[in-house]
């Protein structure tokens, strides 16, 4: 009996849940997001709140305005 200490590269990435366009699947609610940038909430601070990075913020807010 063989036993593997490892997972394959197609193993590995199904097993850590992203996509396929490497982004992890983060719902992060519209209006919470809102009302934190209305607060005067910066990016930075939103950012660290939601457990997120800067960037998902500034995509979040880009999809919201267009």
């Amino acid at each position: 009996m063989q036993i593997k200490f490892w997972k394959s590269k197609k193993e590995n990435k199904e097993w850590r849940g992203g996509n396929s366009n490497g982004r992890p699947k983060v719902t992060i609610n519209k209006s919470k997001l809102l009302h934190l940038k209305d607060a005067g909430k910066s990016n930075r601070e939103i950012a660290r709140i939601l457990r997120v990075s800067e960037a998902t913020i500034r995509r979040r807010l880009k999809d919201l305005e267009g």
